[in-house]
């Protein structure tokens, strides 16, 4: 079973969830492949790498959603992808079931566009972690 991102942060780091459109928000830089970290006022900001997306992209297929997506795996990363893996993230830590449904509807939208225009770098991943929060049911 995959990890959820928290646990790629390096040791003893104190982040809380970002309420924008990164992942974590910590008081001090982080060097780490799996997060880049940008300044964010007097914070910084941190965002999932490639380097995490395809941690993700290594699981197997768990359920029918994911291997409808294994199309999109190892793809290069598209920004629409990896806003839905953060919003999945911050659902992992903090469920709602309203947006967890949002979130599901999302990410198969994103899947249907890509189909038809080409891209969708990331969305297994998406799918990955649908499945662990249990958003994938329908």
């Amino acid at each position: 079973m995959t990890a959820l991102p928290r646990a790629y942060l390096p040791p003893g780091l104190n982040v809380r969830r970002d309420r924008g459109g990164g992942l974590f928000i910590t008081r001090e830089a982080v060097q780490s492949p799996w997060f880049a970290c940008e300044r964010a006022g007097d914070v910084w900001r941190l965002w999932p790498t490639a380097a995490l997306v395809a941690q993700y992209e290594r699981a197997e297929a768990p359920d029918a959603l994911a291997r409808t997506f294994l199309r999109f795996r190892g793809l290069p990363i598209e920004a629409e992808s990896l806003a839905l893996f953060c919003e999945g993230t911050k659902l992992a830590e903090a469920p709602e079931k309203a947006r967890i449904a949002a979130l599901n509807k999302a990410v198969r939208q994103r899947a249907a566009v890509c189909m038809r225009l080409g891209g969708g770098g990331g969305l297994f991943a998406c799918a990955i972690l649908l499945n662990l929060i249990g958003g994938n049911r329908r």
